[in-house]
């Protein structure tokens, strides 16, 4: 039996092979002028180090020449994920540094405390999307039109409102998507 392979993680092997070879080659060029230079780092760690900076300017859309100009959203969502799999590996080991809560600055507190609860919001979000389909799967056995009954009690608020904005119009729309979200047949 052949073992069929996953594009993409056939793509992720080249690109890491490709970088680690990168970081070799220029070991291998300019690594004696850095330790000649007086570097305390071996020269390998010195342009993995310069990678990592590079791609991090790069993803969050910086100038790569002035190191300006980036997205500080990004940068701050890179960096929390950091944080997030140093304590993974933290706990890996069974240390008590996991318990520490570093916060620099008042606003990374506020980010954190934020991303906690977007993080519950999509679990909950995640858990009565699940619920829901389970139910209108359910419920579609013995009525096939459900879909279309669903839909219709949306439209008939809609006609109730005596004035319609364009939040109202916004509203309505936003609620069919997610209707159709949730009473798609399953794939």
């Amino acid at each position: 039996m052949q073992i069929k392979t996953v594009p993409i993680l056939e793509a992720d092997k080249l690109l890491m092979a490709a970088v680690d070879e990168a970081i070799e080659n220029a070991t291998r060029s300019a690594g004696p002028e850095l330790q000649a230079g007086g570097s305390r780092v071996s020269p390998r760690d010195y342009f993995a180090d310069g990678v990592l900076r590079h791609l991090f300017l790069r993803l969050c859309g910086a100038d790569l020449k002035t190191n300006t100009g980036g997205d500080p959203d990004m940068a701050w969502k890179i960096l929390y994920g950091g944080r997030s799999v140093a304590r993974h590996w933290e706990r890996e080991r069974g240390s008590t540094a996991t318990l520490r809560m570093k916060k620099d600055r008042p606003e990374d507190i506020e980010k954190d405390k934020s991303e906690r609860q977007q993080l519950a919001l999509s679990a909950q979000n995640f858990a009565l999307a699940t619920v829901v389909r389970a139910l209108v799967d359910y419920a579609r056995a013995s009525d096939p039109e459900i879909t279309d009954r669903l839909e219709a009690v949306i439209d008939a608020r809609h006609e109730r409102l005596e004035s319609k904005f364009y939040t109202d119009h916004e509203f309505t729309e936003r609620a069919k998507t997610y209707l159709s979200l949730l009473t798609r047949r399953p794939d």
